[in-house]
């Protein structure tokens, strides 16, 4: 379960971000230097090209220092830089060696733009960048007996596939990189983390959208016996007994969390008090209903359970847990196996 909040690459968005920082400032580097070399050689087109992209790069930098939207930025920035490489190639007064520079393209799109799409944008970028150099340079596809043109089909072809292997590598590595630092490892539900993370994107929902949103502190009654009674391995196996209750029990827009220890909170978005406290209700039947069991080991369980509602008990993920919190404490003292909603 979890909420529609999906933790989202952090890592990877950021290097894609600091990547395209740097490509910007070469980008606008190159275009004034080959500005210059275009005017004296008297290639006059392609010098106002090479101008008018370092300008546009430099405002695209101040663009995607901030922007939540970077991969369409970044596809702002690849199409017209990778169709100014295709002119130039076109160009008559080109050398055939700035074809060179088609083979930065599948790195380049692969790191910008992930796995997919920048498989899709490198393989259409290639198959242009070959269909202009053949047509400009059409002896290449008979030399050799086709030795040449086919050393450079299979050579880009190599670059390609490396390029979208170790995309693809390095994106499965950082998602379960993501998954590990944002997940409890006993019981597999969300970790402190996590739950912060999703708190802060459904607060702004449900600011956005004016709808309500609402928290349960839960605690296991008498957690501390069960380990004395059965041992630590027991124990840890009610906290995954308890852990799939709670999975069964919420929606899937719902975020359970072991906080620590015994101790769970619950993200309930679209859900004001009333609506939170039967959900609290049906949670502490389900489990006092559910004992733990395995072979001989049968462990009763009961929880007593918190409930705040944010804005009429706090605005901060702090707030409404301390509110919850004493909620908790009180059904404690009151003789535990119960939902407190006030106090």
């Amino acid at each position: 379960m979890g909420t529609d909040f999906q933790v989202g690459d952090h890592s990877g968005q950021s290097q894609r971000r600091a990547l395209l920082k740097a490509l910007l400032i070469l980008t606008a580097g190159c275009g004034a230097l080959f500005f210059v070399i275009n005017i004296r050689r008297g290639v006059m087109v392609l010098a106002y090209i090479e101008l008018g992209a370092a300008i546009a790069s430099l405002l695209l930098y101040v663009v995607v220092r901030r922007t939540p939207r970077l991969r369409f930025w970044t596809l702002i920035y690849l199409f017209p830089f990778l169709t100014i490489m295709m002119v130039a190639l076109h160009l008559p007064q080109a050398s055939p060696t700035v074809f060179l520079w088609i083979y930065i393209v599948p790195v380049l799109c692969h790191l910008l733009l992930g796995p997919r799409l920048g498989l899709s944008v490198s393989v259409f970028f290639i198959l242009v960048a070959l269909a202009l150099f053949l047509y400009k340079y059409p002896d290449y596809l008979y030399r050799s007996g086709f030795a040449e043109i086919a050393n450079i089909v299979l050579s880009l072809s190599v670059t390609l596939a490396f390029a979208y292997i170790y995309e693809r590598g390095s994106h499965r590595s950082r998602s379960d990189l993501v998954v590990m630092a944002s997940t409890d490892p006993l019981t597999r539900l969300a970790n402190l983390y996590r739950f912060r993370e999703a708190f802060v994107h459904e607060r702004s929902r449900a600011q956005r959208l004016d709808t309500p949103l609402s928290l349960l502190v839960l605690d296991l009654d008498l957690f501390k016996a069960v380990n004395d009674n059965h041992g630590h391995r027991i124990g840890d196996l009610v906290l995954i007994h308890v852990a799939q209750r709670l999975r069964e029990r919420l929606r899937a827009t719902d975020l359970p969390c072991r906080v620590g220890g015994e101790e769970f909170t619950v993200l309930l978005p679209d859900t004001n008090r009333d609506e939170a406290i039967l959900v609290a209700e049906s949670l502490r039947e389900l489990i006092a209903s559910q004992p733990y069991q395995r072979g001989r080991v049968s462990v009763p369980l009961s929880c007593s359970i918190g409930v705040a509602e944010w804005g009429t008990d706090g605005d901060s993920l702090d707030e409404l847990v301390e509110a919850a919190d004493q909620r908790l404490y009180i059904a404690k003292q009151q003789g535990r196996n119960q939902v407190v909603w006030e106090g």
